[in-house]
């Protein structure tokens, strides 16, 4: 392939790529956890703070970016995936401008090493939900990017730029935080090993103040609230209820059950075993410096591969753990080893352009297979389908007035109608703590318990009551002895006026609720 005809190419997927990703966030099922990261921003962008004003159980970035684009779109879930596609096409920039650096007289490994991240379908599917995925994983890109030009330009302020991505990546999702370290770990171990790599003190410490800067609105809300801010970000994932609670925690032990889904998502998903066996060769091909310019490669694949170990490693230590946790964030991780990994191999057969077109063509089998027959990390009920939530949205919205109060025990509901939301329901999953905790600290905390429930049927402050949707909370934690009880002034003072499926929209019955 002749440079021009491969910058052609290059173009042609960075235009493609967005524009398919588009189409996909239009048909993707919804995901759960959508509903409480949209209300999130919206909340922000009327003006609330995350912890000090409802209940936002990960660090305060996201809320914060994607504040600004709801306000230009509404309160549409499918419109608010369009920001995540704009975050993972830049991304996709990213990283083709490191593959234009570092590999650009060789166009066939600059056009395969893009289409080896366009087609992965755990970015495909993950990254354009209103989610953290698209923001992290750009930052992830960003690190590597950044940290490769310091390493070229030995200029401390792409270190700066890398620790301040770092630190972004952090403030989004704190369960990151092992991997920002990890960077310092390779950079100090760069810097012992490789003197010559361009790694000094100054660049150290330039990557120390970039992520600093990263996590200042961490810092503002923790010194606002200290206790506040712990509680949102690592005690209510301590509290929250687990499978193994049910299995048994002796007989089920936590680590071996995260290991167990490590291994589910590492090698029974077909396009991740492909990237692991890449990775592998990559690394081998990069310890054994045969070409000079994969001995340059050596300093930002140390960094990305310590980074994806690290990263694996600390995602065994929540509970539950999640197949999604390893997939879509190692995509990034992966990607430079993984690349090496067609080099070597390319290398080996003496065959650039038949080796690169094999395994993008197996790399399109694979996406496909993991995206339309295996359904990867999708869930595939009608709840989820666009056209459902529509549906839900329509009757909701024809039952009620814009200021209404509406009680949904899935937090999009909410937010698609753009009605109010019942104190403490912001998110749906805070009633998954709410009997661990005394009603003082769910008041403080913005978590709405089967007291505030009650007190919200009793008085019909809601408008419309939605059952159905995401009820796991409801079902798993609050006592089962009290669920009668709300059931039964729930049929006392509402009815139901619409249902399709599982979910239930229901209005007040006629006459006035108490006053409480």
């Amino acid at each position: 392939m002749s440079p021009k005809s491969a910058l052609l190419v290059f173009l042609l997927i960075l235009v493609i790529y967005p524009l398919g990703l588009a189409a996909i966030s239009q048909v993707r099922p919804l995901d759960g956890d959508e509903g409480y990261y949209a209300s999130a921003a919206r909340l922000v962008s009327e003006g609330r703070t995350p912890y000090e004003d409802f209940f936002y159980p990960q660090m305060p970035l996201l809320p914060y970016v994607y504040a600004p684009f709801y306000k230009m779109v509404g309160s549409s879930l499918a419109s608010m995936r369009l920001l995540s596609v704009f975050l993972s096409s830049l991304a996709l920039v990213l990283w083709g401008l490191f593959l234009r650096a570092r590999f650009g007289d060789r166009p066939m490994f600059v056009v395969g090493g893009l289409l080896l991240v366009a087609l992965n379908p755990y970015l495909l599917s993950w990254n354009v939900t209103v989610k953290t995925y698209a923001l992290s994983n750009l930052g992830v890109f960003a690190v590597l990017w950044a940290v490769d030009r310091g390493f070229q330009s030995r200029r401390a302020v792409w270190f700066l730029v890398a620790g301040l991505a770092a630190g972004f990546v952090v403030e989004a999702r704190l369960l990151y935080l092992p991997w920002a370290g990890s960077l310092f770990l390779a950079l100090a171990w760069i810097r012992w090993r490789h003197p010559g790599a361009g790694v000094s003190h100054s660049s150290v410490a330039a990557t120390g103040v970039g992520f600093l800067l990263g996590l200042v609105p961490a810092f503002r809300l923790y010194i606002a609230n200290p206790a506040r801010f712990r509680f949102n970000n690592l005690d209510y994932h301590n509290l929250r209820f687990s499978p193994l609670d049910r299995a048994g925690g002796d007989e089920v032990p936590q680590l071996a059950s995260a290991l167990l889904e490590l291994g589910r998502s590492l090698f029974l998903n077909p396009y991740m075993v492909v990237l692991i066996l890449l990775a592998v060769v990559g690394w081998v091909t990069v310890r054994r410096s045969i070409d000079s310019r994969d001995r340059d490669l050596q300093p930002v694949v140390l960094v990305a591969g310590v980074g994806a170990v690290v990263h694996t490693v600390a995602c065994l230590f929540p509970d539950p753990v999640y197949g999604q946790y390893f997939t879509s964030p190692l995509a990034p991780m992966l990607a430079p080893l993984a690349l090496l990994g067609v080099v070597d191999l390319a290398r080996r057969f003496g065959r650039p352009t038949t080796l690169v077109t094999g395994v993008v063509v197996l790399c399109c089998v694979l996406s496909f297979v993991d995206l339309q027959v295996r359904r990867t990390g999708i869930i595939w009920d009608e709840v989820w389908d666009f056209e459902h939530l529509n549906e839900v949205s329509a009757n909701i919205e024809a039952r009620s007035e814009p200021g209404d109060m509406v009680l949904a025990f899935w937090s999009g509901y909410v937010f698609e109608t753009g009605r109010r939301f019942v104190p403490g329901m912001e998110n749906h999953f805070a009633l998954g703590v709410s009997e661990k905790l005394p009603l003082n600290r769910k008041i403080e905390d913005h978590i709405a318990g089967k007291e505030l429930l009650l007190k919200a049927i009793l008085t019909k402050a809601p408008t419309i009551v939605v059952l159905g949707g995401w009820m796991h909370e409801v079902n798993t934690t609050l006592d089962q002895k009290d669920i009668p009880l709300l059931l039964q002034e729930l049929d006392n003072n509402y009815e139901i006026a619409w249902m399709k499926g599982e979910v239930k929209v229901l209005v007040r019955r006629p006459g006035p609720g108490l006053k409480i």
